[in-house]
C-alpha cells in the first residue's frame, strides 16, 4: 500500500520518501466523492443525485486536497514506523508540487535522537557530600525566632517609638479631595517596617493613643497607581492605640509563643526540620556532582532542531513562572544574549541527562514499586495536620501528573544512588550553615 525510502542527510537527520499506490489514492478519492455527492446542493439537481462529472468539475481542486489530506493522515504514522526511525521532534512534511502519473508521493524530514553508548560508570569520579546538622545550626534557628516572634502590648500613655505597633484610622486627600484607596480603619502599622508611603511612618513617631495627626507625604514618581504617582497628599490620621514590642525572655517562653510545650520540644522540632533539610542538601549536592560527571564522561551531539524546540518550551516555562511570581517580563529580555545563552545551557543539559539516565535505568533495571510511592506520599503528608493527612493522600493519588512527577523524582534518586555506588567517590562533609551560605552566594 505504501513504500518508504530512507536517505541519511547528516547526523541524526533523515529524509523519508513515501510512495502511496494509485489504488489507495483512488479508494480515498472515491470516498471523498461520495461525501460530496451526498452533501452537494447544486441548482437543477436533487440532493444526493448530482452526477459525479458535475461534482468533479465544480469541486475538483477540493476533492484532490481532501484526498491528499486523508492519505497523509492515514499513512503518516505507518510511514514513520516503516522507516524504522524514532523521531525526536515532529517530522517536517513536504508535498512535491509535481506528482507522478501513477500514485502519490510525499517526503518527511525526520530528526532522530542521538544514539548514546554509556561509558563505564566505574570510571566516574566525584565527591559524595554529607551535610550535617550542628548545635550551632539549631541555635541560629532559635535566635531568628527570638527576633521575629514579637507580641505587642498596648499602653494607654505610651509615646510611640520605632518598632512599636500602632492601630490607626486614616483618610487621604489630594488638593482637598478624597481619593479611592486612601481610607483605612483600625489598620495595624509597625513603625520602621516601611510598609507605607515614604515619610508616613516617621510622622507618627512620638504620638500617643487618641492623637490626631495630619500626615503630609508625596507619592513616589513610580508609584503603582498611575493617577497618584508624584502627587502630594494629606492623610487625616487618628492613632487608636500604641503597643510596645514584647519578645521572649528565654527559650521556654519562646516555645509557648510558637505553640510548643517548652524549649526542649522547640529544639527537637528544629532538629527534625533541619535534619530533613540537611538530607535533601546532601542528596542535591551529590546529585549535581554525579550528573555533572556523567555528562562530562559521555560526549554527544544534540540535533539543533531538538535543542531549539526544547529552548522554546523552557522559555515558556520560565516566563510562566515569572508571571506567577508577579515579575514583569520586559520584551527585550527575550532578545538578551545572556538570557538565551542560559536557556540553551538548561535545554542542552536537560536533554543530555534525559538520554543518559535512560541508559542508566536500562543498565540497572530500576523501577519504582507501589510501596515506595505510597511511602513517599505518606512522607509528604506529614507536613499537614494529622486530621488532614488522609484527605491529602486521597487527593494526591487522584492527580495523575503529580503522581507521575513523584515517580520521576523517586526514580531519579535511585539512578543517582546507582551512579554513586558504581563510581569512585570522595567523601566531603560540611555543616548545614556552610551549605546554606553557599546557596545564598
Amino acid at each position: 500500500m505504501i513504500q518508504t525510502e530512507v536517505k541519511a542527510l547528516g547526523s541524526n537527520e533523515h529524509q523519508v520518501h513515501v510512495t502511496v499506490a494509485q489504488g489507495e489514492y483512488d479508494r480515498i478519492y472515491a470516498a471523498q466523492m461520495n461525501k460530496l455527492v451526498a452533501q452537494a446542493k447544486l441548482p437543477g439537481f436533487r440532493p444526493g443525485k448530482t452526477p459525479t462529472h458535475v461534482i468533479k468539475k465544480q469541486f475538483g481542486a477540493k476533492l484532490h486536497e481532501d484526498t491528499v489530506s486523508e492519505l497523509i493522515q492515514s499513512h503518516y504514522v505507518a510511514a514513520i514506523e516503516s522507516s524504522g526511525l524514532n523521531p525526536a521532534v515532529q517530522p517536517m512534511l513536504d508535498i512535491p508540487a509535481t506528482q507522478p502519473s501513477e500514485g502519490f508521493e510525499f517526503t518527511m524530514k525526520v530528526t532522530t535522537m542521538p544514539e548514546v553508548k554509556l561509558n563505564d560508570l566505574s570510571e566516574l569520579a566525584f565527591d559524595e557530600t554529607t551535610v550535617n546538622v550542628e548545635e550551632s545550626d539549631i541555635d541560629q534557628v532559635i535566635e531568628r525566632l527570638m527576633k521575629s516572634q514579637v507580641k505587642f502590648e498596648a499602653e494607654a500613655e505610651r509615646v510611640s517609638e520605632n518598632g512599636d505597633q500602632l492601630h490607626i484610622d486614616f483618610v487621604g486627600s489630594i488638593d482637598g479631595e478624597e481619593f479611592d484607596g486612601g481610607k483605612g480603619e483600625d489598620v495595624p502599622l509597625v513603625l520602621g517596617e516601611g510598609r507605607f508611603i515614604p515619610g508616613f511612618e516617621e510622622q507618627l513617631i512620638g504620638k500617643k493613643a487618641g492623637d490626631d495627626v495630619t500626615v503630609e507625604v508625596s507619592f513616589p514618581e513610580n508609584y503603582q497607581a498611575a493617577h497618584l504617582a508624584g502627587k502630594d497628599a494629606s492623610f487625616a490620621t487618628n492613632v487608636k492605640s500604641v503597643g510596645k514590642p514584647v519578645t521572649a525572655e528565654n527559650e521556654d517562653d519562646l516555645a509557648k509563643m510558637v505553640g510548643f510545650d517548652d524549649g526542649a520540644a522547640l529544639r527537637a522540632d528544629a532538629q527534625n526540620r533541619l535534619t530533613e533539610e540537611a538530607e535533601q542538601a546532601s542528596f542535591s549536592t551529590t546529585r549535581d556532582a554525579a550528573l555533572d560527571a556523567l555528562i562530562a564522561a559521555n560526549d554527544m551531539e544534540l540535533p539543533e532542531t531538538l535543542v531549539q524546540q526544547d529552548m522554546q518550551e523552557t522559555t515558556k516555562r520560565v516566563l510562566q513562572n515569572m508571571k506567577q511570581q508577579g515579575v514583569e517580563v520586559p520584551d527585550e529580555m527575550l532578545k538578551d544574549e545572556g538570557f538565551n545563552k542560559e536557556i540553551r545551557s538548561r535545554s542542552e543539559r536537560g536533554l543530555k541527562l534525559s538520554l543518559l539516565l535512560q541508559q542508566v535505568r536500562a543498565l540497572s533495571d530500576l523501577n519504582v514499586e507501589d510501596a515506595e510511592l505510597d511511602a513517599e506520599i505518606d512522607r509528604q503528608s506529614q507536613q499537614y495536620p494529622e486530621e488532614q493527612r488522609d484527605q491529602f493522600k486521597t487527593w494526591i493519588k487522584s492527580q495523575q501528573e503529580q503522581v507521575a512527577s513523584m515517580k520521576d523524582g523517586l526514580l531519579e534518586r535511585k539512578c543517582v544512588q546507582y551512579i554513586v555506588d558504581q563510581a569512585k567517590t570522595g567523601a566531603v562533609s560540611k555543616p548545614l550553615s556552610e551549605w546554606q551560605g553557599e546557596q545564598e552566594q
